[in-house]
């Protein structure tokens, strides 16, 4: 009985190890790595679509220990509390913020023009 509540918990603390560490590896600063517009092009410019391509580009956050995300746009900028979920997704401020993928941060933005998917990579 003592070895199987042993087991128990020495699993029950590689879990939360394990969470740690996973969150532990947001912390730093993202840039944009590469930038997907998936727009119609039969209803927007190509120039559009580059130009807003390049407005995304110019994005960045920074994750501090305490989970704090700090957000800067071209003219915006905005803070809240981040969250990463055993299934990878990020969750900031109770929004749904992006998905983490293999050391990549991947965010997708809705809108009636289309969808913009930006990959973000560790500064």
């Amino acid at each position: 009985m003592k070895k199987l509540i042993f087991v128990f918990l020495l699993g029950i603390a590689t879990m939360y190890c394990s969470c740690d560490r996973q969150q532990d590896t947001l912390i730093g600063t993202w840039i944009v790595d590469k930038v997907n517009v998936q727009f119609n092009e039969k209803h927007n410019t190509p120039e559009l679509v580059k130009q807003i391509g390049e407005m995304e580009r110019q994005n960045s956050f920074s994750i501090n220990a305490d989970s704090l995300l700090t957000f800067k746009g071209l003219d915006t900028e905005w803070q809240g509390k981040i969250n990463l979920k055993s299934d990878g997704s990020l969750i900031c401020n109770g929004a749904n913020f992006g998905l983490w993928e293999e050391g990549r941060i991947v965010t997708r933005t809705g809108s009636p023009l289309g969808e913009i998917v930006v990959t973000y990579r560790k500064k």
